[in-house]
């Protein structure tokens, strides 16, 4: 969700980016959440700066007046989860919709102590998976 909500993705070009301010970027989102409630706030933040509106998922006028085509939108439940959208430029009133969802809480990568790498022309961050991955259910899949 970090990179869907990432303000430069309505440039009509790439942005330049040096590899240690991406990273820097990254890990001071990683490092501010502690907690899904932190990656929640970490998360607002982001959305706000790129431009999305908060709205009340409980609130029927919100979903009937201010939804609109090119708007960018995002609710939270119980401050632990966040749901962001942007809605297209065709959107009228009763269309369907695609989502995609991930949670915050478990499995949860960990930046290990000593995680700087470089591989493949690329600076990378050594993480372990806590929480497990139920990696069971991916092996096989076609």
């Amino acid at each position: 969700f970090i990179v869907a909500a990432h303000p430069d993705l309505t440039m009509s070009s790439p942005p330049v980016c040096s590899e240690s301010s991406i990273s820097d970027e990254f890990l001071h989102f990683v490092n501010g959440c502690h907690s899904e409630f932190h990656a929640v706030q970490q998360t607002i933040k982001l959305l706000t700066k790129a431009g999305f509106e908060e709205i009340s998922e409980r609130n029927d006028v919100d979903w009937t007046t201010k939804i609109k085509p090119m708007g960018k939108y995002f609710f939270t439940r119980n401050q632990s989860c966040i749901i962001a959208f942007a809605v297209g430029g065709n959107y009228k009133n009763g269309n369907g919709f695609a989502i995609t969802g991930a949670h915050t809480d478990s499995p949860v990568l960990k930046v290990k102590p000593v995680s700087k790498d470089q591989g493949s022309g690329f600076m990378q961050v050594g993480v372990e998976c806590y929480g497990g991955g139920g990696w069971d259910k991916w092996v096989g899949c076609k």
